[in-house]
């Protein structure tokens, strides 16, 4: 017997439109219902037809998000099984799928976007990041098309909706505290110069030393893309000053950090003896790590969770005042910081 919205209806004792407002994503049913609907469906084992759904409601009940690099290790990097765990979380409870579509390079973001839109496979879309010089929002606003931001905009606007955990904070904190430990001359290993966030950081570790009364040394800021190997190449070079290395370094991630640790163990340095290092996201490798790494944890997966339903409240005609916000990160201190040894940094 083919199983249909009727016998679902009659197990779930309500009417047969209650089901179809349930699986088309509608915000008026309460969860208790919703619940109720999805139990009897599940014990039916009643599925329905997505491209029959999509006909009739005109949507696809399909999230988008172009994920901005496809080399390995972005996939490596804690922060995107977080993100995608998060948008999951929300998306399959209101009966949205979700489309991943990847690019070589971010500059091809906003063509990958495109192509989804007008394909009509999504009916919104999570922008993943913000970049100066790629204009992703841009052709998000002439095209009229449901999305919110996944990291603050360059430059904001009233009708842009996005969610950013405070990389401005979580940096000053995290230079604050390797200044109170005594630290003077702290590098900063950066993702990629063109990001809102790496500029937000940085003005963060700008704060932090102008507090101190330290002087910003453009030679003390590298970029190393993300990625280990990229911050093992970014400390290279500050292991190399010879008569005024730095004694500490934060990364803005905990694979850079790694690879910073890795690069001063090839360098004959330990750490935190010879230099200390901080890294951000507090991913599992920072709990791992040897020494244990001191790390600004960001909750990520809460980020992506608050995208998915700002985007599906766009989607289910629910208009409130655009969403803007900046969730908190917290320092966790290990064992990859402590005070500066008598003479590192100052004699080789």
């Amino acid at each position: 017997m083919k199983v249909t919205i009727k016998h679902v209806a009659e197990l779930a004792h309500v009417h047969s439109s209650t089901v179809s407002r349930v699986f088309s994503g509608k915000a008026t049913i309460s969860e208790a219902t919703r619940q109720r609907v999805l139990a009897a469906a599940a014990e039916l084992n009643f599925h329905p037809n997505a491209i029959a759904r999509s006909l009739t409601t005109h949507r696809a009940h399909v999230l988008g998000m172009v994920i901005p690099y496809t080399q390995e290790e972005f996939f490596l990097d804690p922060f995107f099984p977080q993100v995608l765990r998060g948008l999951s979380d929300v998306a399959c409870r209101q009966g949205f799928r979700l489309l991943l579509s990847g690019v070589e390079d971010p500059t091809e973001e906003p063509e990958a976007v495109l192509r989804l839109i007008r394909s009509r496979q999504v009916d919104g879309i999570v922008v993943q990041a913000s970049r100066v010089g790629v204009d992703t929002t841009d052709v998000l606003l002439a095209e009229r098309h449901p999305f919110v931001l996944l990291g603050r905009p360059l430059q904001d606007a009233a009708e842009l909706s996005w969610v950013e955990v405070d990389a401005h904070q979580a940096t000053l904190e995290a230079v604050r505290h390797l200044i109170g430990l005594g630290h003077r001359r702290i590098a900063f290993i950066a993702g990629y110069p063109n990001m809102v966030v790496t500029l937000d950081r940085l003005a963060g570790y700008r704060q932090a030393l102008d507090e101190a009364g330290l002087p910003y040394d453009e030679g003390l800021v590298a970029y190393g893309q993300f990625r280990q190997e990229g911050g093992a190449e970014a400390m290279r070079p500050f292991l190399a000053m010879n008569g005024s290395r730095p004694t500490a370094v934060f990364a803005a991630n905990d694979l850079m950090a790694v690879g910073a640790m890795q690069a001063a163990a090839e360098a004959g340095l330990e750490v935190p003896r010879d230099c200390s290092v901080v890294g951000s996201n507090d991913s599992p490798v920072a709990a791992f790590s040897c020494p244990r790494l001191t790390s600004s944890r960001a909750p990520y997966h809460e980020l992506a969770r608050e995208a998915a339903q700002a985007l599906i409240a766009q989607l289910q005609g629910m208009p409130p005042d655009p969403v803007k916000r900046l969730l908190p990160c917290e320092l966790v201190v290990r064992e990859s910081t402590a005070p500066p040894r008598a003479g590192v940094g100052l004699a080789g």
